[in-house]
């Protein structure tokens, strides 16, 4: 990119500590920026090369005042804020704009950061501007699924208004429910911990009608770069994260990448984004899930791509131009190990063969783990999903002979 020796060395404190967050790490790195990762952590992040951590740690909040009471405590004079998680990119979001003139950040307002946070606003917003999208009611209590039919509820699932609340108190994305009875339960659960769902229409059709766009809009509104990417394999296999894509055209998602550029100009979006489309085969329609105001796992196999969304977001936070990325490559696999081997295990356990190539991916794809340069972090993740494993299986025997399981009994 021409110019970039002349830009100010600012450096850059990471808010966040996993994936993502390494991802940002280690693309900025290979642009010789100094980063910090204020992340009070253990995780993955503090096991890479180009790891430190700020003068101070701060766990994870999406409080703008106790940030804003942090960032005022360092002696940094200046630094650029990138966040890679909900809580933190709220956080940042609501920052004081004076603080802005000492700690910048690419970000869009909080109202904005709010309508795509929580989902039951979002779907109130892609319903006003007439997108193509699921059809969903709102269920704000138990009242309120009585107006669901039964079609309804076995063509649907539940949908948590505030994802990552529900993922801490169900560890999962969402519920599938065959009846009232089941709904019901898992409402007054809900309810109880303060969580509201959605009944949405599920949208049939197999990994590939999944698309995800990722891109950026500087501070003027331009979206300055878009990248399609089609999912191959998730994980869990229906309400889960994405562990295997490829990178496609943007001219074969027009539809999904129109109704976009609508949506992000009708809120004044700025920053990184990931947005979710699935394609209705019934209608023809890219039907939009969601946006999250923020990078996504792939960031780093985002950039190996030709989409350096980091840099983006570098450049923009401190007012300076952001030029428009040469194209993509299209064709290119992106893989996160771990869970794409739990997808891949998962699906060969079940006696079903897993979705997408599993290879290629693999062989030819960008890791957004394993790196040759930065090995460590994989080895540690590695390490904890098979001590996870293993006390999975302790936890079982032990069961089993707290039962009087054959086994266990003296011979």
């Amino acid at each position: 990119m021409s110019g970039v020796s002349a830009i100010p060395r600012v450096p850059v404190l990471i808010l966040g500590k996993a994936i993502t967050a390494l991802g940002v790490l280690r693309v900025l790195a290979a642009r010789g920026i100094e980063t910090y990762v204020v992340d009070a952590t253990s995780d993955i992040i503090t096991r890479s090369r180009w790891y430190r951590p700020a003068e101070r740690t701060l766990a994870e909040t999406s409080d703008s005042d106790e940030l804003a009471t942090f960032l005022q405590s360092l002696r940094l004079s200046r630094a650029v804020l990138i966040g890679c998680s909900d809580k933190w990119t709220q956080a940042l979001s609501g920052l004081p704009q004076e603080m802005r003139l000492r700690f910048a950040a690419s970000v869009a307002p909080p109202e904005t950061i709010g309508q795509f946070l929580d989902k039951d606003r979002f779907r109130a917003l892609v319903d006003r501007l007439e997108l193509p999208h699921p059809r969903s009611l709102p269920l704000n209590s138990l009242a309120d699924l009585e107006l669901a039919t039964d079609d309804d509820l076995t063509n649907g699932f539940l949908k948590p208004t505030d994802s990552p609340r529900h993922n801490l108190v169900f560890g999962t994305k969402g519920s599938f429910v065959q009846s009232r009875t089941a709904a019901t339960r898992v409402v007054e659960r809900g309810t109880a911990a303060g969580i509201t769902f959605m009944l949405q229409e599920w949208i049939p059709g197999g990994m590939t009608t999944t698309v995800l766009i990722d891109g950026f809009v500087d501070r003027n509104g331009t979206v300055k770069g878009m990248m399609a990417r089609r999912r191959l394999r998730m994980n869990p296999p229906r309400l889960g994260n994405t562990t295997a894509a490829i990178t496609v055209p943007l001219d074969e998602v027009s539809e999904a990448t129109a109704g976009l550029r609508t949506l992000l100009a009708e809120v004044g979006y700025r920053g990184v984004f990931n947005a979710e489309f699935k394609f209705d085969q019934r209608d023809g329609h890219f039907k939009i899930i969601e946006i999250n105001p923020r990078p996504a796992w792939f960031i780093a196999t985002i950039a190996r791509a030709g989409l350096d969304l980091p840099w983006m977001s570098y450049l923009d936070a401190q007012e300076l131009p952001v030029p428009a990325p040469a194209p993509y490559q299209t064709g290119r696999y992106g893989v996160y190990e771990t869970p794409d081997a739990t997808a891949i295990a998962r699906a060969w356990f079940s006696f079903q063969r897993p979705d997408g190539p599993i290879l290629k991916p693999w062989l030819r794809g960008d890791h957004a783990l394993f790196y040759w340069s930065d090995p460590l972090p994989a080895v540690a993740d590695l390490w904890r999903a098979l001590r996870g494993r293993l006390r999975g299986i302790t936890g079982r025997l032990l069961r089993g002979v707290g039962r009087g399981h054959p086994r266990s009994r003296p011979e």
